[in-house]
């Protein structure tokens, strides 16, 4: 459902996401001696890595997290990757000629070639925008799924706090000492909140809409850096914003910074191979910054680029391009300096994992041939295969040959696939949990890093079909009379194949990626007839509960109604910032289970008083059909306590009186 934000609001906001994502990124990657396509595809992850690294460091210095620190430590960081980069050129530490150009790529791309993949990558964006869109049903629609109540809220508290440790945004559910969570997703997003004014539902969707184009960005990257053609590129990123388990159904599951994650992971291979090719200060650096940033992001997205980017080093060493144990002793020194980088994460994973917070397992146990089907038709959330794709990646698979130095994609599709067959057959095994507890047992997440590289092996398939079409063309006689003429045919071919991929996939799966993504917005065919957890009139209420609480006022309200919102759409400080039920704060217990006792029980008066707590918000619908409304918060009409001071359809809000 809508907030009342206008359509240029909202782009005045994608836009200044942009400039957010792509500038200090770019900064740090020049100062570091990126350049072209590699550059552009690890600009992201660099901004995540400085945002990310900037919030908790700042907080332990007793500093808060705005648009200018965060500008500052990019300028820091950037200014340590030139001043390494200036010292191994000036003390003659980096390596040869020779070793240099072995990091470069081999193909030489035409400008031609260049922009073509860059309308390929632009497509891709226009793609994910429309998608996402589609999904939502305007600019301005609030997320419905599980997370993203806790996203919504970690960055309108980063913004209005500028705590940017790594406990903070989770005070808003867990107000008795906070909440671990890897947050340069949110540190990200809450400049750009701060500097649009738009709402907070507005940003999460601005930042959302261009997923599937940062993921064809990356894989362009990866193409480039290990000297693929260009053809390849282009193929790949519109295979990226096509497929279904790609970008898109870690948003419809509310996973945004999960999906963040996947879509970077793929320039993990680039800075590695950059720094293993030519080891220096400056790549070393650039490696530890990509490491930490991606850990930043997500912890499991770091342990994923590690198992999507392994095969690239096996390839290496079995054709002994490089030795083991020296790569190895590099991997390690660059690693011991993320470490260091990342150190306030680490402690706070080993402290949050060291805590009460249970871990579930999903324990799934679908059919092997189910999975199999999942993987080679890329859908899992919908039962609508893309089987165009699919075949695509039958002909990827069968010219695996033909990828040369990048035929190491193959072995990761392999061993990733396997790891999500294992996940989603074979769940409860208590081996299998561990192995797999970094995405918490969860197939929808390892199925969308298995899809990486499939995807790149779907895009050779499509890459293959192109070459052989203009293999074909290029023997006709009145075609070899002219190279210009060659040219064109082959340009052309390109066209006809893409509009052809277009038609038969009625215009690359766009609406049934809409589909896939509307889940996160409760805005698919089936929710028609069933109420949404979060309302217009429950945002109503929420906007009002922001006219009458004062100052340090916390509101009480139903942690299974769309209520858990409070925070992101006013401001105000509510008792159950998250559905999640989980370890919640004793006293956030005793008020859902005896807050209707308030006149007869000390204990819910004192914690009233304590907390600060003068209105109650209740919601309508709940998150989870099987959800009620906790018993100290049923039947609060009429009670002589409590005063109603606003109502609608779907909500209403108490004063306490006394």
């Amino acid at each position: 459902m809508p907030t009342p934000d206008t359509f240029w609001i909202y782009a005045s906001t994608i836009s200044l996401y942009l400039i957010v994502l792509m500038v200090p990124g770019l900064l740090i990657g020049v100062a570091a001696g990126l350049r072209g396509w590699v550059l552009a595809g690890l600009a992201p992850l660099l901004t995540y890595t400085a945002a990310g690294l900037a919030g908790p460091w700042l907080s332990d210095l007793g500093l808060r997290y705005n648009a200018g620190t965060a500008a500052a430590v990019t300028l820091l960081l950037a200014g340590i990757a030139w001043g390494l980069r200036w010292v191994s050129v000036k003390r003659g530490w980096t390596a040869s000629r020779a070793k240099q150009d072995s990091c470069r790529p081999p193909v030489v791309w035409s400008r031609r070639a260049h922009i073509a993949v860059a309308v390929c990558v632009l497509l891709a964006t226009v793609l994910s925008v429309v998608v996402v869109l589609s999904a939502a049903g305007g600019t301005t629609a609030v997320f419905q799924r599980w997370d993203t109540v806790f996203h919504a809220n970690g960055i309108r508290y980063i913004a209005d706090t500028g705590d940017g440790s790594l406990f903070g945004m989770g005070s808003v559910n867990w107000f008795d000492g906070g909440s671990f969570y890897p947050n340069a997703y949110h540190l990200v997003a809450a400049p750009v909140y701060a500097l649009s004014g738009a709402s907070i539902p507005v940003v999460l969707n601005a930042v959302t809409v261009p997923v599937a184009g940062i993921f064809a960005l990356s894989m362009v990257a990866l193409v480039r850096q290990f000297g693929g053609r260009a053809s390849l590129a282009g193929a790949t990123a519109i295979v990226a914003a096509t497929a279904t388990t790609g970008a898109y159904e870690s948003v419809s599951s509310g996973l945004l910074p999960f999906a963040l994650g996947i879509v970077l992971t793929p320039v993990a291979a680039v800075v590695l191979h950059r720094f293993i090719a030519r080891p220096g200060l400056d790549t070393g650096f650039l490696f530890a910054l990509a490491a930490a940033g991606l850990f930043a992001s997500h912890s499991s997205s770091l342990i994923g680029a590690i198992l999507f980017a392994a095969p690239m080093l096996l390839q290496r060493w079995w054709r002994k391009e490089g030795k083991v144990v020296g790569d190895v002793l590099r991997l390690l020194a660059a690693g011991v300096v993320a470490a260091l980088l990342v150190a306030p994460h680490l402690l706070a994973t080993i402290t949050f994992s060291a805590g009460s917070y249970p871990y579930n397992p999903w324990a799934s146990d679908i059919k092997v041939t189910s999975a199999l089907g999942q993987l080679l038709s890329f859908h899992q959330v919908l039962h609508h295969p893309q089987m165009w794709l699919a075949a695509l990646l039958v002909i990827g698979i069968f010219a695996f040959r033909s990828l040369d130095r990048m035929r190491w994609i193959g072995f990761s599709a392999f061993g990733l696939s396997g790891l999500f067959v294992m996940v989603a057959c074979y769940g409860a095994n208590p081996l299998v949990i561990i192995l797999s507890r970094p995405w918490w047992n969860d197939r929808y997440r390892l199925l969308a890093l298995a899809a990486i590289p499939l995807c790149l092996l779907a895009g050779h398939g499509l890459a293959e079909l192109h070459r052989w079409a203009s293999e074909a063309t290029s023997n006709v006689s009145w075609v070899q009379s002219s190279r210009q003429l060659g040219r064109v045919v082959s340009v052309a071919t390109a066209v006809a194949i893409v509009g052809a991929l277009a038609v038969v996939t009625n215009g690359f799966y766009a609406k049934v990626n809409a589909t896939a993504v509307a889940y996160a917005y409760h805005n698919y065919p089936e929710s028609e007839n069933r109420a949404i957890p979060v309302s217009w009139n429950e945002v109503a209420a929420m906007k009002e509960v922001g006219k009458l609480a004062g100052p340090d006022e916390m509101v009480l309200n139903d942690r299974f109604d769309g209520t858990a919102w409070v925070f992101a759409i006013s401001g105000v400080r509510p008792i159950a910032g998250h559905y999640d039920p989980s370890v919640p704060p004793p006293d956030a217990t005793l008020l859902a289970d005896h807050f209707r006792d308030y006149d007869r029980d000390a204990r819910v008066r004192e914690t009233v008083k304590r907390l600060n707590i003068r209105h109650v918000l209740l919601g309508s619908s709940s998150i989870k059909v099987e959800y009620e409304r906790p018993m100290g918060l049923r039947d609060l009409e009429g009670l002589g306590f409590l005063r109603r001071v606003y109502t609608n359809p779907d909500a209403v809000i108490y004063e306490i009186t006394r």
